[in-house]
């Protein structure tokens, strides 16, 4: 590939599964589209996200460092490592972000080294961020676990950065009014009808309440917390939900009305049309955006372009805009499943019924093919505005996706394969087809796209670039919280290994969230046991003291964990790697 002026497009996938991606082996035709760019791709078919949701895996993609680095995963990119998005700048790249994502964007440290960025999430994923941002903290202040001070402490400063950026957010969304209206016209981000400066009001009035007491305002807004999705009829959407334009409140009202009465008649079809407007912009909306960008973007620099395709995500809808379940049958057929199932059935967000666990999965299915077609067309563009020659696309999952396997429809925070392995290639028409068949993990996406582009890589990044030729990644680590926010004193820290053969499970104990986990580590060999579902966990196996010192020494290179944390978990094994990581420390004696 030519190194001079090559532009660089990153299209992420929510909850991409490895291996329900045809390009990867699955039987059904999920990615024809990615089949066919693998033929000039360099493909990683053992890729690994170090966690399982999007807020942390963002940071690895996007930043290249570890998630319970730099004070863990709340704040985002903020305190990290230079963004992808930066890196490139300082190139002399054009930058612009379509983001579906609340979790990342300019609120979140993504913003500097960006030109431009669209901000294509709901108001109402503010609210919420801040409660999972703050929900431990709220639940333990709430149960007198910490006192007022420290719950203070940890919830000002986020309260007062939500207030000012969701202000920020609403005067965006005032000034870029008919652009949004034209381009978004059949997303929930213009048929949601908000008045915006009608919420910007509201927003300063609890902003002044905050300020004249915080904790009489935690009291009243915040605590009980709800560790559900109970949260998202409450606090200020519970306010600003009738703060909309007259004209939708009368249309919604109307649509209400008439579903009321098709709910009779046809059950399934009033549940697909109750939830016409998808939480997110579509993965159709956001490829024609894409696609705009590329018809105008500016010749005289390399452009950067990333946006991150949500409709892979529970309720795993395919399809564009309103009438998107019309088109659903269309792709279950292609794929070989049954038309009949209920498109809006995943809007349950769990099989109601046992015989609903193939439609969820079916439908899953679906929405990676609607998704992968909305890819060929941003391909398909590239071929027609003569960019192809010159652009190196990089497509990547954020993390895996579960289907009952362990009792959970999601993504729940367990590191089992299917939550972490992951999609991803790097495409060139100059390419010849490369298979990396060693482990990468997400940490390696940033360094290898500026190494494809021919540019340094930041030094501060902790992936580097994949080659086919390297066989050092013979154990990965992945590491999280369950959930929640980083209360690194009060919360079990979870951790995984992953070697070509083995999957090791461990965490110090089972959070109180976790209802999926058993108690105690876990070892599967995931070559025989892809599920993970036969624990060969014994004290005995010859590589756990391999992976534990792996652990252990993680852990010592985090600053919150103390020592004696670490000796607890592991005994002579974690006092070693003390005295050989943290020298200047007072010695701990071990117990054992």
């Amino acid at each position: 590939m030519n190194h001079t002026r090559q532009n660089v497009l990153i299209l992420t996938v929510d909850a991409f599964r490895a291996d329900r991606v045809s390009l990867l082996g699955y039987s059904r035709p999920t990615t024809p589209t990615l089949e066919r760019l693998a033929r000039n791709s360099i493909v990683c078919e053992q890729a690994v996200s170090l966690s399982t949701f999007t807020q942390s895996a963002c940071i690895q993609l996007l930043t290249s460092s570890r998630p319970l680095s730099y004070g863990g995963y709340d704040q985002g990119a903020i305190g990290r490592p230079n963004t992808l998005f930066k890196h490139l700048k300082d190139h002399g790249y054009r930058t612009t972000s379509l983001t579906s994502l609340h979790w990342v964007n300019k609120y979140y440290g993504y913003g500097p080294g960006l030109d431009e960025e669209l901000p294509l999430f709901s108001i109402n994923t503010f609210p919420g961020v801040v409660i999972v941002m703050l929900r431990n903290t709220l639940i333990a202040f709430d149960k007198k676990i910490i006192d007022e001070q420290t719950m203070i402490k940890k919830v000002q400063p986020i309260l007062e950065k939500f207030f000012f950026d969701i202000s920020d957010f609403c005067q965006w969304h005032i000034n870029h009014e008919i652009e949004i209206q034209s381009n978004f016209s059949d997303t929930s981000l213009v048929n949601a009808g908000y008045n915006y400066p009608r919420i910007l009001k509201l927003i300063k009035r609890h902003k002044d309440k905050f300020q004249s007491d915080l904790t009489a305002y935690v009291r009243k807004y915040l605590v009980p917390t709800s560790i559900t999705n109970d949260w998202s009829n409450q606090w200020l959407i519970k306010e600003w939900l009738y703060m909309r334009q007259p004209g939708k409140l009368v249309e919604e009202a109307t649509h209400r009305l008439s579903n009321k009465v098709l709910k009779y008649l046809a059950p399934d079809l009033s549940k697909a049309r109750n939830n016409r407007y998808k939480h997110y912009v579509d993965a159709a909306s956001l490829a024609d955006q894409v696609i705009s960008s590329l018809e105008k973007h500016d010749t005289k620099k390399p452009f950067c372009i990333w946006t991150h395709f949500m409709d892979t995500h529970l309720p795993y809808v395919s399809g564009r805009g309103r009438y998107w379940y019309k088109k659903t049958p269309e792709y279950l057929k292609k794929l070989g499943h049954k038309t009949s199932y209920n498109p809006a059935m995943t809007f349950d967000l769990s099989p109601q019924k046992p015989e609903d666990k193939e439609g969820f999965s079916a439908l899953y299915d679906a929405s990676i093919l609607s998704t992968d077609i909305e890819i060929s067309r941003i391909i398909d563009a590239l071929d027609r505005l003569g960019l192809r020659e010159n652009t190196l696309v990089a497509i990547s999952g954020d993390h895996g996706e579960e289907l009952g396997e362990h009792g959970n429809w999601g993504h729940y925070f367990t590191l089992y394969d299917h939550n972490t392995r992951i999609p991803m290639l790097f495409h060139h028409p100059t390419f010849k087809e490369t298979r990396i068949k060693a482990q990468v993990s997400t940490l390696d996406f940033s360094p290898t796209i500026s190494g494809l582009l021919g540019l340094r890589t930041d030094d501060a990044w902790k992936g580097r670039a994949v080659n086919h030729k390297d066989k050092t990644k013979s154990l990965l680590l992945m590491e999280t919280f369950y959930g929640g926010n980083c209360m690194f004193d009060s919360r079990p820290l979870y951790f995984a290994v992953r070697s070509p053969n083995l999957l090791y499970l461990w965490k110090e104990y089972r959070d109180p969230e976790d209802k999926y986990s058993p108690d105690g580590p876990e070892l599967y060999d995931h070559t025989s046991d892809p599920d993970q579902l036969n624990n060969i966990y014994n004290d005995d196996h010859p590589e756990l003291p391999k992976f534990n010192q792996l652990i252990a020494e993680r852990m010592a290179e985090i600053s919150e964990i103390t020592d004696q944390r670490i000796i607890d978990a592991f005994g002579q094994i974690g006092q070693k790697v003390i005295e050989q990581n943290r020298p200047k420390k007072k010695k701990i004696k071990c117990s054992e």
